[in-house]
């Protein structure tokens, strides 16, 4: 009886010691996907940041020169409309959090990377707690641009990362470490998700806006004799896959047509740049969401589905390129 009793609880020991190791392969893995994910949110950020920073410059050169070019009006700087500078400078101002969201978030990963693929001691929970402040901070300024929308619904993903009871761990503490570790990180990752919905809504509500300015502005410093019409006509060529004849250049002129030609093609133009914005926002997200995917499955021992997060980033580097 003593002998059978001493058996079983080897075994039991021995089927919670293997039930209690450490994911170190797995973690290394989902901390890989989210170093990958959030060095290419942050290329992502500087392109909206710029879009916005450059709408507000161009704004300003744009107003002024009319208003000087005007013999009947007295020559003085303009700046642009209240309304929309604030709503413009509130979105820039939650972008610059989620850059700071992303570099918190992106340390979290490389301390369990350190962690999980080098076996090497890191502070998990310090770097996890920073991402999770760094992110509520973004999300709560995020949600403040919202225009009567609806909040950001949590996906299944997440809301099935289960309580593994890590009491019951006993001296695994790896384990627990990197599993509470992993939780943490889940959540920061969540509110970087529901903050970019947010964001996104708010850039929508501004892509008129903004298309509208970035035409007027390229039509402005061309009307200037500034820049030249060579670079627009390039593009619309290249858009169309022709080659334009050797000295195309001398052969535009400032006739109307030609004028409101070069004006159409701007802001079709500008046009794409903003969807393109649009696209790397939805692919952003989606690539959140299938981190968060990977957490739960961490959590529940099944396999991680890093294609899912790959073919995201994937998606949102092509409209990252020139």
């Amino acid at each position: 009886m003593l002998q059978r009793l001493t058996i079983a609880t080897l075994a039991a020991a021995a089927l919670l010691g293997g039930c209690a190791a450490a994911p170190l392969g797995p973690a290394a893995s989902l901390a890989e996907a989210g170093i990958k994910a959030t060095g290419s949110f942050s290329q992502e950020v500087t392109g909206v940041a710029s879009q916005l920073g450059s709408v507000e410059v161009g704004e300003a050169f744009t107003a002024t020169w009319e208003q000087c070019s005007n013999s009947a009006l007295t020559c003085k700087e303009i700046v642009e409309p209240a309304e929309l500078a604030s709503d413009r400078r509130a979105l820039a101002r939650v972008v610059a959090l989620r850059a700071k969201a992303l570099d918190a978030l992106g340390a979290a990963y490389g301390a369990l990377q350190t962690e999980a693929a080098y076996n090497q001691s890191a502070d998990l929970s310090g770097a996890a707690g920073d991402a999770i402040k760094a992110a509520d901070s973004f999300a709560a300024a995020a949600a403040g641009l919202r225009k009567g929308g609806n909040v950001p619904a949590i996906p299944a993903q997440a809301a099935s990362l289960a309580d593994f009871g890590f009491s019951l761990l006993g001296d695994q503490l790896q384990r627990k470490r990197i599993l509470a570790a992993s939780r943490d990180i889940a959540r920061a990752t969540l509110q970087v998700r529901n903050g970019m919905i947010d964001e996104s809504a708010a850039f929508g509500r501004l892509t008129r806006y903004l298309v509208g300015k970035r035409t007027e502005v390229r039509m402005t410093l061309m009307k200037a004799g500034l820049v030249s019409r060579d670079e627009v006509m390039q593009q619309v060529a290249d858009q169309m896959n022709v080659k334009l004849v050797d000295g195309f250049g001398g052969i535009v002129s400032s006739s109307p047509a030609d004028q409101m030609a070069l004006q159409a093609s701007m802001r079709a133009l500008a046009q794409q740049e903003v969807l393109a914005t649009q696209e790397r926002y939805q692919a952003g997200i989606a690539a959140l969401g299938a981190l968060l995917k990977s957490h739960a499955e961490l959590e529940k021992g099944k396999p991680l589905s890093i294609g899912s997060i790959d073919r995201f980033l994937t998606q949102l580097d092509a409209t990252l390129q020139p």
